[in-house]
Parts: structure tokens; sequence; C-alpha cells
């Protein structure tokens, strides 16, 4: 699989609805609240959120808001985000919510780490992928999400629960790990002038496909060789320093190259997170590569294609558990005057993982990397869709406009 394979495609269309529905364990134990940086009372998104020494996990929201559920009482909750100190907090039995205030992480930068050669560094860590990550098989319960903004107003809605299976890191290789979405639900503007829907193609299993580490096409010396590598300034994540290795174009290619940051453990020599942009200087090139399909004189313009996909350090073990995808583009009728700016979001949090031996996902039940969740999933927007289910909390205003998607739905 080539490099420019790594992002999922889209079609523009008028999305229809079929279904997918399970069921799963209740989590009992709930904490939620916000996160905010401690100097400015600002909110903080995309914050790890970890029950201290167990599996289950989430990020916060847009807002700085988050929900943790688990099967167990845990004892404390963790809280980690690039640039800041780790915090831990007491698990409040009585329900409390947590006000969460995030201080700036301090580094004491050592010479080496200044002066670091970043084609040694990257070398080294590629080495140590057969140390740093799961040398069995595993297996994930996962919440999915996408949605898509015209202009500012959310139009469009997909949620998932999902189970993803991944194989060992110690061979390599994408071919056997698996999603399967066991409980999903679609919420869509029933306005005439939002038709225009995107679709991304695959879905949840972009946290199989943009698995760098285990992916690799990224990592080889043919493809790296497209790119100028520079040290950037160090960073925490976690109270671990890390390495941050600067991508920059340099060759021209037939497919887009990325620009970006890779992040790696100053300790273990593990990839802690890529942070990665399509270069959008050729923008037929970024269309080529994203866009499947779209109606007859739709005229369409990437201004961004970029990802976030992290691994989290446990047990001595780095493992995925967050990925972000962000595509912004442009559309507009050839025979009419104005521009809509649309925003596709989707992202995927690891939030539990199995801890017995686990069996690969089906064949027959697994999400196909050609499936489209909005294809699959159910119209359904009931309040208690997810009850017990450990998810990422809504923003402040997608929770008004899955409010005002209702209201039309329920007009029309």
């Amino acid at each position: 699989m080539r490099l420019k394979a790594l992002f999922f495609p889209i079609l523009l269309l008028v999305s229809f609805l079929s279904y997918a529905q399970t069921d799963q364990a209740q989590l009992p134990y709930s904490v939620s609240g916000t996160v905010v940086d401690a100097e400015t009372g600002r909110p903080l998104q995309y914050v790890g959120v970890t029950f201290t020494g167990m599996r289950y996990a989430t990020v916060t929201n847009s807002d700085g808001a988050f929900t943790l559920k688990s099967a167990t009482e845990p004892e404390t909750v963790d809280f980690t985000l690039l640039g800041y100190k780790t915090v831990r907090l007491i698990f409040p039995k009585d329900g409390t919510p947590l006000k969460v205030r995030m201080p700036k992480g301090d580094l004491t930068l050592e010479g080496a780490l200044v002066i670091a050669d970043p084609y040694s560094v990257l070398e080294r860590a590629i080495s140590k992928i057969k140390d740093n990550y799961p040398k069995t098989p595993e297996l994930f319960d996962c919440f999915y999400r996408e949605t898509v903004q015209k202009k500012h107003r959310y139009v469009y809605v997909s949620e998932a629960v999902s189970r993803m299976y991944k194989t060992s890191y110690y061979r390599g290789g994408i071919a056997g790990d698996r999603i399967a979405v066991d409980k999903s639900r679609i919420l869509e503007s029933p306005g005439k002038r939002d038709t225009l829907a995107v679709k991304v193609v695959g879905g949840p299993t972009q946290a199989v496909v943009l698995d760098i580490v285990k992916n690799n096409d990224l990592l080889t010396a043919d493809e790296l060789s497209n790119y100028e590598l520079q040290m950037g300034l160090p960073a925490t994540i976690g109270d671990r320093l890390q390495f941050a290795i600067k991508l920059i174009p340099r060759n021209s290619t037939p497919y887009p190259l990325y620009e970006g940051v890779i992040y790696i453990d100053r300790e273990t020599f593990a990839f802690t997170r890529f942070e990665l942009d399509y270069d959008m200087r050729d923008k037929d090139k970024v269309t080529q590569s994203i866009l499947i399909s779209k109606p007859a004189g739709l005229r369409f313009t990437p201004t961004q294609v970029s990802i976030q996909y992290d691994y989290t350090l446990s047990e001595g073990v780095s493992r995925v558990s967050y990925v972000r995808s962000v595509m912004r583009f442009k559309c507009d009728w050839k025979k009419k005057l104005f521009r809509s700016d649309y925003t596709a979001v989707s992202e995927l949090v690891t939030t539990d993982r199995h801890s017995e031996a686990v069996e690969p996902i089906p064949r027959k039940e697994a999400f196909g990397g050609r499936e489209v969740l909005s294809d699959k999933a159910a119209q359904n927007y009931d309040p208690e869709f997810w009850k017990d289910y450990n998810i990422i909390e809504p923003s402040e205003s997608l929770d008004k406009a899955i409010v005002r998607i209702v209201r039309k739905s329920d007009r029309n």
C-alpha cells in the first residue's frame, strides 16, 4: 500500500440509511468534568483521560469536557496532554464533576537531546518497533464519530461503538487487523440545502490503515528520502520527554507528501504521536487521493487534510489510543456564484482493552475498507441511545446541533 492511500477517500453525494445495532456490557462507574489550562482557564481538547492502572480511556472534547466509565471501581484518574504535566486526581465516588487544571510542563534540556541527529533518532525508533509494541494479538473496544459542518453549522453526525482486533507488531503488516461495528447511529439534517454529504470510505477502519508504525510505508528508506528531517523543539507527553522530528517535503512525487511532526519517546524510542498534514501546494494531487465521486457540475477544492495518531505507553508497551482525521474543502456549483466551506472530522478512541486471550474478528463481521458508516447506521435521535457506553462527550455546539437536527426532522 502506497503512502498516498493512507488517507481515506470521500464521496460527495446524498446519504441513504440502513442499520447496525447490538449490545454490550454496562459500565456502572463514571466520572465526568472539564479540563482547562491552569494559567488561562482555557478549555483543553484532546486530553487523554484514563483510570490509573486500568484499560479504560477517553479524550476531552472541544469544550474540554469528558465522561469516562468503568466496569470496576477505580481509585484515581490521570490526565495527559502534549506540553502539559500529567495530573492525577482521586476518583469522586459521590459523582461530583471534576474541574481539572493542567499546568504547562517543565523541560530540562539535555545537550544530547538538543543536538540529536533526526535521522539517527528515527532509524533507532524504527529498529525498536518490535520491542515497543504488542507482540501478541489484542482486542480493543472503541468509540468512533464522524461529523460534517457546513461553515460553522453541523449537518451530519454518525457514531459507532466498535471492536478492533490488531495482530502482533512483531511480524508487522495490517492484513489481519479488523474492525467490527457493534452499535451505530446517524443524525442528519433533513434540509434540502444540506443534502450534500461527505462519505468517509472505510470509516472506523482508519485506526487500522492509518497505523503508520505497523503500515509503515512512510517509515521506509525510499519514502523518507522524499523528505528533509529536522529536529524540532522537545516536548512532553504524559510527563515523558519526547524527540520532535519535523517532516518537510523536498521531492516531487505522483501523490501528495506529508508535512508535520513525529514524536518519539526519549527513553524507549517508541513512536508516541504522528501529527501530519498533506502538502497542499498541488491541490489536484490531493483531490485525486481523497475524492472518489461527486455530483456532476460540482467543483471540489480541498484546503486541509490532516491526521493525528496517538500511541499510549502502558505496562511497558505502546498501543494505539486515539486517531483523528480532518478534511476541509470548498464546494460550489458551476452555475452558482457562492462557495460553501465544509469540514469533515472523524475520530476514534480506544476505550477499553480486553485482558483475556482474544480471537480474531470473523471476516463476515468485519467493517470493510470500502464500506461507509452512514450507509449502515440507524437513524436514531434517542438521547439515551448510548446508555452506559464509554464515549467521547459531544461538544456543546454538537449537542445543540443534534437538538436542531431532531427538531427539523420532527417538523418534516
